[in-house]
């Protein structure tokens, strides 16, 4: 016989009285306490889960199910009870892996930005190369997974490994094109600000539909109501094919990306080789 709370072993049987369901006095409280406040919840039942899923931390098993909540319906989806939902178990033995919504978003931008570097080569020989791709590796995480901004746009971002290996990267490619420690850094807020600021502007529905409608509508309008005289760019804004949004939108990161990395490693003022105003 097991525990009904804990699943442990019970002591052995006297054999006067109703046999024992709890292997201890905490057990049988906190089990008292539940059925109070949240109504009888169904025995235990054994895992017959594979056993390398049985096996695993339970606090990452969470936090997957977090990630997979907030690819189908964004951040706002994910709350400490829709996550209770989806594993079905009691909310209240959620906070024993997780403290609270706050340290379950750090742990899913952990999750998520640990995963692409595992098995990562050697970084290229030339900053720019390296820097090129760091910038590419992060705006291809807002491109699959929008809401990541939501947690890293913000000036108390989460600061796990995964977020610091990611600055450490951007500032060892800086470094190693002349930039002292403080530039170094002020680079990395400059670029990834550039990548997040561009990452607004992914379409968040994945049908588009939204979009397409929104594009046709504010240029009849604009152009109704005389705003495009004297607008060249509009005009060619309106060349922009509403249903090729995406490949457009990586096309201006790209012609911003280079630009950018043209200025920060030109050598102009603010570049490696400028002096102190």
């Amino acid at each position: 016989m097991r525990c009904v709370e804990c699943g442990g072993g019970l002591p052995p049987a006297t054999g006067r009285g109703r046999p024992r369901r709890y292997c201890s006095r905490g057990c049988q409280a906190r089990a008292y306490r539940r059925r109070r406040d949240r109504g009888r919840t169904p025995p235990r039942t054994r895992d017959h889960r594979p056993a390398a899923t049985a096996a695993a931390n339970p606090r990452d098993l969470l936090v997957g199910l977090a990630v997979e909540i907030a690819d189908a319906g964004g951040l706002d989806a994910v709350s400490m009870s829709a996550l209770a939902q989806r594993a079905g178990m009691p909310a209240h033995t959620l906070y024993r892996q997780v403290r609270n919504r706050g340290d379950l978003l750090a742990a899913m931008a952990e999750h998520v930005i640990a995963a692409p570097t595992r098995g990562r080569g050697e970084p290229p020989p030339e900053p720019r190369e390296h820097l090129e791709r760091l910038a590419r590796e992060e705006w291809a995480m807002y491109r699959r997974r929008p809401w990541l901004l939501g947690i890293l746009a913000t000036n108390r971002p989460p600061t796990g490994p995964a977020v610091l290996a990611m600055v450490d990267r951007t500032v060892a490619a800086l470094t190693r094109a002349g930039f002292g420690d403080r530039d170094a850094f002020n680079g990395y807020l400059a670029l990834s600000g550039y990548v997040q600021g561009m990452a607004l502007l992914i379409e968040r529905e994945p049908t588009g539909v939204a979009y397409r409608a929104w594009w046709s509508a504010t240029l009849s309008r604009l152009e109704r109501t005389g705003r495009t005289e004297g607008r060249p760019w509009l005009a060619a804004a309106r060349q922009t094919n509403p249903a090729s949004a995406g490949a457009d939108l990586d096309a201006w990161f790209e012609f911003g990306l280079r630009r950018l990395l043209d200025g920060l490693l030109g050598g102009g003022r603010g570049g490696p080789g400028a002096q102190p105003g």
